[in-house]
């Protein structure tokens, strides 16, 4: 091979490797990203690399879905002239119950329970965990009954010691993707937002039984454990 084709071998080398290899270090970036361009969720066969199941199963509740629904609990409340406790994670002998609000009426107090599962869920008997498919793929996750169960327990003996002994207590499961689809759910206290507002507005929760929501307010309120964030780490999708 002649002298002047093995210099030409070796430019181009110098120019095929050492370059990109100097700009991936200025630029971090490997040199076949720079040489071809970066190859999102591919492998180098060129097919997309299998996502971890967890990336599919969302749970966590976006902030933007707990602002919205929030709001109208808000608005709800100023328009009822109820007492609305944000966060409503209440504290008794250790045990918490973690709850997005606590909502107060004249009839009764009610624990908003969300969840930030979206897909499609359908409830289980039972304990059973419920499922989620999403992305064509099913999720079990816990019964979200059980764990309103859990929480009203622990309102329902608050509320017993702080004098308030007989009121009336109902938790609510809250679904706050606007886009998740509720099945097999009924008698399980779990709403989609939309039909949980118009469950909130129903005659159960309007009456008058003579509670007097501000006392109860300032009853719980000594109780309620105050941490940052805490409406936004709430059972989530």
């Amino acid at each position: 091979m002649k002298l002047e084709t093995l210099i030409l071998y070796a430019i181009i080398s110098v120019v095929l490797i050492g370059i990109p290899t100097l700009l991936a270090k200025k630029f971090g970036k490997n040199p076949m990203e720079l040489l071809f361009g970066e190859r999102v969720n591919r492998t180098i066969f060129g097919k997309k690399e299998k996502k971890d199941p967890q990336d599919k199963k969302k749970q966590g509740n976006p902030k933007n879905d707990l602002l919205t629904l929030v709001s109208n609990l808000a608005t709800y409340a100023r328009k009822n002239h109820f007492q609305l406790i944000v966060p409503g994670t209440l504290s008794h002998n250790g045990t918490v119950a973690v709850l997005t609000a606590i909502l107060i009426t004249r009839s009764k107090v009610v624990g908003i329970n969300c969840f930030g599962f979206s897909g499609s869920i359908t409830a289980r008997a039972g304990n059973k965990d419920w499922m989620q498919l999403l992305d064509g793929e099913q999720h079990p996750f816990p019964s979200p009954v059980k764990k309103n169960q859990n929480q009203e327990a622990i309102v329902r003996q608050v509320l017993e010691d702080t004098g308030f002994t007989g009121t009336e207590v109902e938790i609510i499961g809250i679904f706050t993707s606007p886009t998740v689809k509720l099945f097999s759910v009924t008698g399980t206290n779990c709403y989609t937002k939309n039909d949980a507002m118009a469950y909130l507005n129903s005659e159960s929760f309007l009456k008058d039984t003579g509670l007097d929501p501000a006392k109860i307010e300032q009853a719980l309120a000594p109780k309620i454990v105050r941490t940052r964030g805490t409406t936004e780490k709430q059972e989530q999708a």
